[in-house]
């Protein structure tokens, strides 16, 4: 798709927004006549400040708890898909997540992608699929975010906020039983303590399940089972109108079997769902906890905003790294991680007052990674590798952004963030004899810029340009030898155009979003031609381009029908590497330029449609399509385009809800990792048909 067909898209949408807009602008009268058949208004902090997402200059989703409910999200993976352009590759050892095409390095235990709880940076990739319960809403940001919120948004970000107790008393205790054994049940409290003054929340969850897959070498059909604890507590003291302060603690623990990875193709092949592995002992352990403290202060020209995080992360997983029940070559990988992570911010921003507004804000930071990784034949008890890996970063920030208005409709926009980061990388590995240590510093300035200018109360057109990066780092999974232990930082220009626009007195939201990415210095996985070991790499650059389109209405009571679609084509631009050939018989120097990039399908999209009756009955009922996608930079394996259909139906009365439903109403096969090997392409399959029964009790 060349320039021309963007700019007479994005003419033709501004063309429509400004006769919608003359036609049917803001008028108090008809809005309180159409009463709840208007879309639900929410509150973004998406800039740090409490702002209507229809007047961000950012292309966006937004997802309330009433959405996240009726749209059943359980966790990220499902979030995602309901969001054009953004992909996510999820496997027991990692969940990445790729905004608008910019993918991730292999290996890596970082992400493009900024993640966030309540403000707090989420920064190891396999801490990113996190459960949902008890979420106020969930704010995901395409783009790179790096002016406000630092290292490794390049993409985007999203953003988490769980929910605070206020006044209003709730409650709610749901459970759901479906196939496999499913179990998913949780319970949730939040009130006042002291009227106006002192509040507290708590929620739980606890979800099992013996999974979907069976390892045809022992017959176990809970070769992937799960067996996951979430709990969370909130406490909040507004002692005067001014403050607001709030202590949130969660904790969570997993137990599971992570048996799901398969050969696809090749001689050792197993039907979609079923393994055929010698290590009948896969498991995946995990548990953490983290304390969140946020202080507001609301002043007369300033707001003031501090948020203090503490994290802890333990993970620990067994694998058979063969796939196999080969007994030639039985090999297992045992990998341990464990965080600690500290971070401070504070920000201040003006009283949304007057055609100058602003916000600045200091931030830092400290994260501890352990990494133990040990690759053995269990015949034998050989070790053919066990890097043991330290890395502590330290970094800082300091950052701005204001946003003076011209006339009350144009409004320009200038941020920049100063980051710095020191890393200290020590590596050893006793079964290869080699021990290396280095370390590394980052300053990089992150500018962003916007102009967004007022076609009417309710529609908008903006153009923006900002810089992202992600940050540089170790191989302390690849070639550990003192000349290839680091590897540099990946950047980002994003371009992009776009309208936002709300028709009809607040029933019909259409936006559309145009972008250019330029990468630089693009983080890759290659080949040591000198020791014939894989190392990471920068290539010399990439390009992603696309658009998305987002539609939600609410044309007559009871009724709402929403959609999505995102295109991106992201390619390599000068890519070339040494590495084995197709057939895996020797090693060449390859060119990839002009391949795409992994896991990037060129279009998602969604569609759904919910219609809740006056009595209380409702039905439901989306679609989501996926186009093909490669695993890798040589795009020798890939998964095929296809769609997923879901379904369901219940009853609400008095605070009693009663669901059926149904995922994957037509059994698609597909993987959601997919990755080429000698022996053949391994993939792990992404969830077949299920289906259950969901009780909800709110008071």
């Amino acid at each position: 798709m060349g320039r021309t067909t963007y700019f007479m898209i994005v003419s033709i949408f501004v063309l429509s927004a400004l006769y919608g807009s003359n036609v049917y602008g803001d008028n108090s009268d008809d809005a309180e006549k159409a009463g709840n058949t208007q879309l639900e208004s929410i509150t973004v902090t998406a800039q740090k400040i409490e702002e209507d997402p229809q007047e961000v200059p950012i292309s966006m989703d937004i997802f309330s708890d009433i959405q996240i409910e009726d749209n059943r999200i359980e966790n990220t993976s499902e979030l995602v898909r309901f969001s054009p352009n953004v992909f996510m590759q999820t496997n027991p050892f990692e969940n990445q997540i790729v905004i608008r095409g910019v993918s991730f390095l292999p290996s890596s235990i970082y992400a493009p992608a900024g993640y966030y709880v309540d403000g707090v940076a989420y920064s190891l990739n396999w801490m990113q699929n996190n459960e949902f319960y008890d979420i106020e809403r969930v704010e995901v940001l395409k783009g790179p975010q790096g002016t406000l919120y630092g290292r490794n948004a390049e993409s985007g970000a999203i953003n988490i906020v769980t929910r605070k107790p206020d006044n209003l008393f709730r409650t709610s205790v749901y459970g759901e039983y479906g196939n496999y054994h499913s179990i998913r049940a949780g319970a949730n409290i939040n009130g006042p303590i002291v009227n106006d003054q002192f509040y507290m929340g708590a929620a739980i969850l606890y979800r099992t399940s013996d999974g979907y897959v069976t390892n045809e070498f022992n017959g176990d059909d809970k070769a992937a089972d799960i067996n996951n604890k979430n709990g969370r507590a909130t406490l909040r003291w507004t002692p005067t109108d001014r403050w607001d302060i709030s202590l949130t603690a969660d904790a969570m623990e997993a137990d599971d079997h992570c048996g799901q990875y398969r050969y696809v193709t090749g001689p050792y092949a197993t039907p979609a769902h079923k393994t055929n592995k010698d290590e009948a002992n896969e498991y995946l352990k995990e548990n953490g906890n983290s304390q969140t403290l946020q202080l507001k202060y609301g002043g007369d020209v300033v707001d003031i905003k501090s948020i203090t995080g503490i994290l802890y992360r333990w993970r620990e997983k067994l694998n058979d790294s063969d796939l196999t029940a080969n007994p030639k070559n039985p090999t297992t990988n045992l990998n341990k991680y464990d965080l600690h992570q500290y971070s401070q911010e504070v920000h201040f921003s003006s009283v949304r007052e007057g055609p100058f507004q602003w916000l600045g804000g200091l931030y830092g930071f400290s994260e501890d990674t352990h990494m133990d990784h040990k690759n053995e034949y269990t015949s034998s008890g050989k070790i053919l590798k066990h890097p043991v890996a330290d890395v502590a970063t330290k970094g800082y920030a300091v950052f701005g952004q204001g946003t003076y208005s011209v006339c009350g409709r144009l409004h320009l926009t200038a941020g920049l963030r100063f980051d710095h980061q020191d890393l200290e990388g020590d590596f050893k590995d006793a079964a290869r004899n080699v021990i290396c240590d280095d370390g590394l510093r980052y300053n990089e300035a992150l500018p962003k810029f916007s102009a967004a200018y007022d076609l009417s109360g309710t529609a908008m057109v903006y153009a923006s340009a900002g810089k992202g990066y992600m940050t540089g780092g170790f191989n302390v999974f690849a070639d550990p030898t003192q000349n290839t232990f680091t590897y540099d930082p990946e950047y980002t220009w994003n371009y992009e155009i776009g309208a936002k626009s709300t028709w009809f007195e607040g029933k019909l939201m259409a936006n559309l979003s145009l972008f250019y990415i330029d990468i630089d210095d693009k983080q890759v996985m290659g080949m040591n031609p000198e020791t014939y070991e894989y190392r990471i790499t920068n290539a010399t650059g990439a390009h992603s381009q696309g658009l998305e389109l987002q539609l939600q209405t609410t044309p007559v009571q009871g009724l709402n029908l929403f959609g999505g679609f995102g295109y991106t084509d992201a390619r390599f631009d000068d890519y070339k590497s040494f590495d084995w050939n197709a057939d895996y018989t020797q090693r060449v120097l390859n060119n990839f330029d002009g391949n795409a990039l992994p896991y990037a399908p060129r279009y998602t999209y969604n569609l759904g449609a919910h219609y809740r009756t006056p009595i209380g009955i409702y039905v439901r009922a989306e679609l989501f399509g996926t186009d093909g996608f490669y695993g890798e930079a040589a795009n020798l394996s890939e998964q095929k385009a296809y769609e997923l259909v879901n379904a369901r139906c219940g009853y609400e009365w008095k605070g009693v809800d009663l669901c059926l439903w149904m995922e994957n109403v037509f059994d698609t096969e597909y993987l959601t990792t997919i990755k080429w090997k000698k022996s053949g392409i391994v993939g792990l399959d992404g969830p077949p048909r299920s289906f259950g029964v969901q009780l909800t009790w709110r008071y």
